[in-house]
């Protein structure tokens, strides 16, 4: 994958270093539960997550080869995986997949049974 680093860093919202627990009222803290963002999460749960190193999903995408770009023309646009300026496609993960919070991570929905 052409420039993209998915080595872990610290929450660039809170500076959590990976393994942390956010800071109250950081912008990238995830609801456990619900994968949600914890901003934004209405559920009465406690909401406390750990950082880990990357955003929430985007090990997904790298998975399932969800990527995309931004076209000067034509806006965000899905691309395939090694292209340059790529980056992971949390449009699609929102779309065909679902946050299971026993896996503390998305899986798809998207799969057809045979």
């Amino acid at each position: 994958m052409a420039d993209h680093d998915p080595h872990p860093f610290n929450c660039p919202d809170c500076a959590a270093a990976p393994g942390q627990l956010h800071e109250e009222g950081c912008d990238h803290a995830h609801c456990p539960d619900t994968g949600r963002q914890r901003a934004v999460c209405e559920h009465a749960g406690a909401c406390a997550s750990r950082w880990s190193g990357e955003f929430v999903g985007a090990a997904e995408c790298r998975e399932w080869d969800w990527w995309l770009i931004e076209d000067p023309e034509l806006g965000l646009i899905p691309c395939p995986a090694g292209t340059k300026d790529a980056i992971e496609d949390f449009n699609r993960l929102l779309t065909h997949a679902r946050w299971d919070a026993v896996l503390q991570r998305y899986v798809r929905t998207d799969l057809t049974t045979t």
